[in-house]
């Protein structure tokens, strides 16, 4: 197996990280920014080795030095501020990796079967009753009039004219209702952790 830039050199530490790791532990934005702008290019070399995605690195690293940032008190306690961080960094990789490929597996096999001729795996049920329940918590934030023009279409199976003609509104009204709630939704569950193809997949299977 192909070892990972990580393991065949170390980082450049930096001299002082000491020093900044304790002033952002304090606070300090600007040592902050020293430590981002030192370790994002060794943090990505690594993990777009792993990855094989731009995005998913940048996102990766980008929630890393978040988390490092929301967490900064607790800095005063860690030995290696590069360890500490490729360790947080790999971890929320591998499971954005593992959530892929679970993904994946799922929308594979329902676009392969017919309905009801397998029984999903308790990972698979677990993971709709999940995206299940943000769905309707992303629907119940919806404005009063979207909502009810999303749940018309998706839950009743109406066209565009009928809920038109049930809500006494234009058929253009209609659609830039159903646009607006489909695009709150889809964005609810992306911030929520869900990738694209599972957000396609979650729509067939619950809309």
């Amino acid at each position: 197996m192909e070892e990972s830039p990580r393991h065949t050199k170390k980082f450049f530490r930096l001299p002082d990280e000491g020093t900044l790791v304790r002033q952002v532990s304090e606070g300090d934005e600007q040592a902050y920014r020293k430590l981002y702008t030192h370790y994002y290019p060794h943090l990505y070399t690594s993990l777009v080795f792993i990855s094989k995605s731009h995005e998913d690195t940048q996102e990766i690293i980008h929630e890393v030095f978040l988390k490092i940032w929301k967490t900064r008190e607790s800095l005063a306690m860690i030995r290696s501020f590069e360890d500490y961080a490729y360790v947080m960094a790999k971890n929320l990789l591998l499971n954005l990796l593992k959530r892929k490929k679970l993904g994946e597996k799922i929308l594979s096999t329902a676009a392969e079967r017919e309905p009801g001729t397998r029984i999903p795996t308790p990972d698979e049920e677990f993971l709709f009753k999940q995206y299940y329940q943000l769905a309707l918590s992303a629907i119940d934030r919806l404005p009063p009039q979207q909502k009810r023009v999303f749940l018309l279409r998706t839950r009743e199976g109406l066209s565009l004219e009928e809920i038109a003609a049930l809500m006494h509104i234009s058929r253009s009204t209609v659609k830039k209702h159903l646009y607006q709630a489909m695009k709150f939704v889809k964005d609810y569950l992306r911030e929520s952790g869900i990738d694209l193809p599972l957000v396609i997949l979650f729509f067939i299977k619950i809309l």
